[in-house]
């Protein structure tokens, strides 16, 4: 079968690699969308995260957000079919072809017929924004401020909006993506890329700095970090921006994952009694949940997939997925 292999950093190959066998029990799903995720650019870029890749004897295939349908079964595999639209969670995706063992199974959700598999495909990321939000809990007369417009971040906003009527604010580098936060509901964005969003938020909200006798209070009641810090990252990073900009006993949830280690200032986190959060994935019940709001219409994913690319055009697809200013969720359809 075909597959994009990855070899090391800024290196995926188009390469034939063996089919999957089948043992007994298992059943052979037919790829027809698989998203770029986030982990798999830190994979792409750095060559962290090599276990979210599926090892071959020579390299390894990327993808863990995927959709497709059934194309064998060998032996018995209750609720699961030849010809089912399915998606589910595994490593491996960007392949023709990937072998279903039970344990994948019993992850999968049939895809109802009026969704396509593209759209199906972003259910996993969905999930992992749904359980961000599910840990801040926003109530409706509250200010949230998602920092990072990438799939996650809009999934984010998008979660928030389906839920309640709080108050989101989007901060973002990039026109395009806050354009598209716009669209799906954000009351406000504001492009750090030209004006000091640290500020505009404080003078909208109020400066929550506080002194040894006193405390102030903020506006801002939850802060989310989608955007994380590269390796090569110089600054002041999202999460400490998003500590100095939460209110008293607010939240800051950290959805994004770092590539490098970085110095935080726990005395402001400790004073200011911040709720940090750490936000890992998903639960199953997520998934699930992320599904249905896909399904049910009340969130809808297909503005968030901005580009296509057949399986051959793989290193193109990731080249484009890091640009940020041009991508938000990069699919690739063997």
């Amino acid at each position: 079968m075909k597959a994009a292999v990855f070899h090391g950093p800024r290196d995926i190959r188009f390469e034939d690699v063996p089919r999957p066998v089948l043992n007994e029990g298992e059943a052979l799903m037919r790829i027809r969308a698989c998203g770029i995720c986030g982990s798999d650019l830190h994979t792409y870029r750095e060559g962290l995260f090599l276990q979210l890749g599926l090892p071959l004897e020579q390299g390894r295939i990327l993808g863990h957000e995927f959709s497709g349908e059934i194309v064998e079964v060998c032996g018995e595999m209750p609720d699961v079919q030849v010809g089912g639209r399915y998606t589910t969670v595994s490593v491996g995706g960007n392949a023709e072809f990937l072998r279903i063992t039970p344990q994948i199974a019993s992850r999968m959700i049939p895809i109802p017929d009026h969704l396509s598999f593209e759209e199906a495909a972003t259910t996993e990321p969905l999930a992992t924004s749904l359980h961000a939000v599910e840990l801040a809990d926003p109530k409706d007369d509250q200010v949230v401020v998602v920092m990072g417009a990438g799939i996650i971040g809009l999934g984010v906003l998008q979660c928030i909006r389906a839920r309640s009527s709080a108050r989101v604010i989007v901060v973002d580098l990039s026109e395009r993506r806050l354009q598209l936060a716009r669209e799906l509901g954000a009351h406000l964005t504001i492009n750090a890329s030209e004006e000091d969003a640290v500020a505009r938020l404080k003078a909208l909200h109020g400066d929550s700095a506080i002194s040894l006798l006193d405390t102030a209070e903020s506006g801002i009641d939850t802060v989310f970090d989608c955007a994380g810090a590269t390796a090569r990252f110089q600054g002041t990073t999202v999460l400490e921006q998003a500590i100095s900009l939460v209110r008293q006993n607010g939240k800051v949830v950290v959805v994004a994952v770092f590539e490098r280690k970085i110095e935080l200032d726990v005395n402001a986190v400790v004073r200011k009694g911040v709720q940090l959060l750490g936000s890992w994935a998903w639960t199953p019940a997520d998934f699930v949940q992320s599904m249905a709001l896909i399904s049910s219409g009340k969130i809808d994913r297909k503005p968030l997939i901005t580009h296509r690319f057949a399986l051959e055009e793989a290193s193109q697809a990731y080249e484009t997925q890091m640009q940020a200013n041009e991508a938000v969720k990069v699919v690739l359809t063997p």
